[in-house]
């Protein structure tokens, strides 16, 4: 009893002591902030991660839609690629586990929408250091993204070769059909409706769309004072720029990328067809990637050998696609250097070269944001833009 007597009366003591109080306090203090400088690197931690995830979700989302350009209906090729580029990033130090049941694809509104996840129900969640003091072992990390493929503003590397967009034949007699001939009935109406603002589509277009992604064709140097032929490109020349010289390395390589080009813009055309330098421009482009080929099953391009493959891993990009322009076939392109206006563009990927023609195929292509024009969706219904939309 002596012992404990002793023992209470020196309590006693220092708690009447301002030192001693000041001791007890100072004590709880450390404890309370040691306590929360550990849940505040938990915490941060833990943002870090969501932060990691949400970026991993937007890329992948936005691979995904990238996708749905050049392939508008293929949603295993937006889903492989969407699972694909995910699977590149990290999350809290993890590779990120994108499944393809983590994207959805919406083709009619060219959507896709990616989950990034670290969980307990998949086996992957983020541990906690020490939150496990509190019982807090793990936490689930998690974040959604949805891109699409919307109308572009405008188009940059452009071929410097226009071509006729596409009219209806009508019934007129005669019709040839390899002729626009207003007189024969033939109608050509613009994707644009006139004088809109923003631009809208047009519901009687007559031109190239999505429907004819994959759709190969020919074209051809155009004859003087014939009739106008669908097949036929007409040489123009971007500002600044002119000659033999200029205008086949533009074929090679891409018209001044620092240029946005959209439907109603007027450039002027080179004097006679170029058909020299067109084809030793396109001979250079299939030069920079000869082992490109498309392949009809899957709507895409991938390795020479491959055209019969059906997996969409083997589907890959090529240098060999560009975008090109495209004039009102109702108002002829005079011989010499004339003005006209660009109507409509689509996306090719050049084929081969056969004489003095070139075989290519339609296809999407990615323009310029819309949002740095305010025109939204000028460009043309082949030409998207990947923005994130969620």
């Amino acid at each position: 009893m002596k012992i404990v007597s002793t023992v209470v009366r020196r309590v006693r003591q220092t708690s009447s002591d301002e030192r001693g109080v000041a001791l007890f306090i100072v004590a709880g203090s450390m404890i309370a902030v040691t306590s929360v400088c550990a849940l505040a690197i938990d915490v941060g931690m833990l943002f870090t991660a969501r932060t990691e995830a949400q970026r991993v979700a937007d890329g992948a989302a936005l691979a995904g839609a990238g996708a749905l350009v050049a392939s508008p209906n293929n949603r295993e090729l937006a889903t492989f690629n969407a699972v694909t580029i995910g699977g590149l990033n990290t999350i809290g130090g993890q590779n990120a586990n994108v499944l393809a049941t983590d994207v959805t694809v919406d083709l009619t509104n060219r959507q896709v929408t990616v989950n990034a996840l670290r969980t307990a129900e998949r086996g992957n969640p983020m541990e906690t250091f020490f939150a496990r003091m509190f019982g807090v072992t793990s936490v689930d990390i998690g974040a959604t993204a949805t891109a699409e493929a919307s109308n572009a503003g405008g188009i940059t590397c452009l071929l410097p070769l226009a071509l006729p967009d596409r009219w209806l034949e009508g019934p007129g007699t005669p019709n040839d059909p390899d002729d626009f001939e207003l007189e024969a009935g033939d109608v050509y109406i613009p994707w644009a409706v006139p004088d809109s603002d923003p631009v809208r589509l047009n519901e009687g277009y007559t031109g190239y769309s999505e429907s004819d992604i994959g759709t190969q064709f020919t074209m051809k140097s155009n004859t003087p004072n014939g009739d106008l032929n669908p097949s036929w490109y007409y040489p123009w020349r971007p500002p600044g720029q002119f000659g033999a010289d200029d205008y086949r390395t533009n074929v090679a390589g891409c018209v001044d990328p620092s240029i946005s080009y959209s439907v109603g813009q007027q450039v002027e055309t080179e004097p006679g067809n170029m058909s020299g330098p067109t084809m030793q421009g396109f001979k250079e482009l299939i030069d920079q990637d000869p082992d490109a080929v498309w392949n009809d099953g899957m709507d895409c391009i991938v390795n020479n050998g491959l055209q019969s493959s059906q997996d969409v891993g083997d589907c890959r990009p090529s240098e060999r696609v560009r975008p090109i322009p495209m004039f009102d076939p109702t108002e002829e392109i005079d011989a010499g250097t004339k003005p006209f206006t660009f109507t409509n563009f689509a996306g090719v990927f050049v084929e081969d070269i056969q004489g003095q023609d070139i075989v290519a195929r339609w296809i999407g292509y990615t323009g310029v944001d819309p949002t740095t024009y305010g025109h939204d969706g000028n460009a043309g219904p082949l030409f998207k833009v990947l923005r994130l939309v969620k």
